[in-house]
């Protein structure tokens, strides 16, 4: 769905009934409209249909609602009402229909007294392509049918009303710009390899100077890189030194652990004492030559 900018949808004045739209109203749809509490959705011609299927599926959704003051010719006079505006989510197939000049006014269902709050809310908006009759002879007619009127079927409650039809223009709320390139991390990468080139990172999109200052020359390029890789090498040289002496260090351990090794092998443990020579105990036994 796409979000549109603001568009009038009702004046306080007509409405299809022959009752007036009151001002406070209006003011009060626009305070008390919360989609939590009741969602109104966009229908074709005030009917609601009962499957997903066109012509009579939802076109949208109203997301909010605010009241504006305009000036209104009626007469050959222009008068100060207080008007209605509308912020909706279109579906495709309404952007569609606005953009081939179908169904291009609109109007309101409000309940007067909705659940028994005392105050007005905004139930619903239909699109249509027949202004002159809601406005002005399906007016006049409806007024005299009471509950017989033709548009009586189509509300939520009797108590219901219709507005009178608003042209309409559907404009599409502005997308949000992408993201700058030349910000957050992109711009950090930038400057740490500009940096390592001699160059200096922008902050800001560049100004034309004046007068213009000459590019880097080759030649002080060359010099810093020749200057990075002696510093490079130079470390290089270094930890090979580095590697060696601790390979020398870690062999002359290694002898030590293993001559302390065979040291203990043939230490005796402690308070060992050598056994004495077995000759049977007695010094007088006859040792017999075997």
């Amino acid at each position: 769905m796409a979000k549109t900018r603001f568009f009038r949808v009702a004046v306080e004045g007509a409405t299809t009934d022959g009752r007036a739209i009151d001002r406070q109203w209006l003011l009060d749809a626009a305070e008390t409209y919360n989609r939590d509490t009741y969602a109104a959705r966009v229908n074709l011609e005030h009917v609601r249909g009962i499957t997903a299927d066109g012509p009579f599926q939802a076109y949208g959704d109203v997301l909010s609602l605010k009241t504006e003051t305009v000036d209104l010719t009626v007469g050959g006079k222009t008068e100060k009402r207080l008007a209605l505006f509308a912020e909706i989510d279109a579906l495709d197939p309404l952007i569609a229909m606005n953009k081939k000049g179908q169904k291009l006014y609109s109007s309101i269902e409000i309940a007067p007294n909705f659940a028994g709050t005392g105050k007005a809310y905004f139930v619903g908006l239909a699109v249509t392509d027949s202004p002159a009759s809601l406005g002005t002879e399906m007016l006049q007619f409806a007024a005299t049918q009471g509950e017989n009127s033709p548009l009586a079927h189509r509300k939520q409650d009797k108590a219901n009303l219709f507005t009178a039809a608003e042209e309409v223009t559907i404009e599409l709320a502005e997308a949000e710009a992408p993201a700058d390139p030349t910000t957050g991390l992109f711009a950090k990468i930038s400057a740490f390899v500009d940096g390592l080139s001699g160059k200096s990172a922008p902050v800001s999109p560049p100004v034309p100077p004046s007068p213009p200052v000459a590019a880097p020359e080759e030649g002080a390029q060359a010099a810093a890189f020749a200057q990075l890789g002696a510093i490079m090498k130079e470390q290089a040289t270094a930890l090979q030194s580095f590697i060696a002496a601790s390979n020398q260090r870690a062999a002359a351990l290694e002898k030590q652990v293993k001559g302390f090794s065979e040291l203990l092998e043939t230490t005796p443990a402690y308070k060992f004492q050598q056994r004495a020579p077995a000759n049977g105990g007695n010094p007088d036994t006859i040792k017999t030559d075997c």
